[in-house]
């Protein structure tokens, strides 16, 4: 069950018709109290690369492609944005490869960090505090928006793993089967940005949450750029990311690649949603 008090505790800590400045408003020590006790709010931690993906490696054995592709279907009717993100997490880490920072290509960028180019993840020389209370907040407000970034895919997983467990009901179902036939029958030369313009006749959501499930649909494969290498059934590394160097389009990796002519992936759909 969501808690209203403490998801508004946690979504009114970093948004107020924008994002809110550093420190502006914050919340009292009482109610960051409460939302901690309802799971909402969290101390920062640290944690190191080699240690981070030996993390992502457990998780991964213990969620299944059923659960969040269900998790995905009951978001559709109750709007539970957070059991929507859980999909392209679990897609992202399903292929991960077990690395180390030292045995993998790395560069350092001016801030001191090595970033790893088969990951992503920035590894700082001074392990320091990570806000998870950020990547919370954009799990509650949009569905996340940081699928390919290994400490939000273990921190996204990790809380999925405590939530209640919804059954998706026929209205699931009915959505995203109109989902499906909508991306099947877009002009071949639509963008992505196009596709959530359609969808927003059948779904309950604003501009920015049909763009998160634009791409999370894309993470797992079932708007799978036909050219383009993803993460179904595979894991793209880092540094073969490509972008498209078009300066206005700042879709992520690879729903930026998708065209209407690309589809539908009916393997993914397959695995993701097998009632479909």
């Amino acid at each position: 069950m969501v808690d209203k008090r403490a998801q508004k505790i946690l979504l009114d800590a970093f948004w107020k018709s924008g994002w809110k400045s550093d420190g502006a408003d914050a919340p009292e020590l009482s109610d960051i109290e409460y939302a901690k006790s309802e799971g909402y709010w969290f101390d920062p931690i640290e944690v190191s690369h080699d240690v981070l993906v030996e993390w992502l490696i457990t998780l991964k054995e213990s969620v299944s492609a059923r659960d969040v592709g269900n998790a995905f279907l009951a978001s559709l009717s109750t709007r539970r944005l957070e059991l929507r993100s859980a999909l392209a997490s679990y897609a992202f880490i399903s292929s991960f490869p077990k690395h180390s920072l030292s045995s993998s290509p790395h560069s350092k960028v001016p801030s001191g960090a090595e970033v790893c180019h088969i990951c992503g993840f920035y590894n700082f020389p001074e392990t320091r505090n990570e806000d998870l209370n950020v990547l919370n907040f954009e799990r509650h407000k949009w569905g996340g928006v940081r699928h390919d970034d290994p400490l939000y895919t273990w921190f996204d997983l990790s809380r999925f793993r405590e939530l209640d467990y919804l059954e998706p009901t026929k209205d699931d179902y009915d959505i995203m089967r109109k989902i499906l036939d909508i991306s099947t029958r877009i002009s071949d030369d639509a963008r992505p940005s196009a596709l959530a313009k359609d969808l927003s006749g059948i779904i309950e959501s604003n501009d920015a949450e049909r763009r998160v499930l634009v791409e999370i649909l894309s993470f797992c494969g079932v708007l799978q750029p036909r050219n383009e290498s993803g993460y179904f059934g595979e894991f793209t590394i880092a540094s073969e990311r490509r972008d498209t160097n078009e300066h206005t389009n700042d879709w992520g990796y690879p729903a930026i690649w998708w065209r209407g002519a690309d589809g539908v992936n009916a393997a993914a759909v397959s695995t993701y949603f097998p009632d479909i």
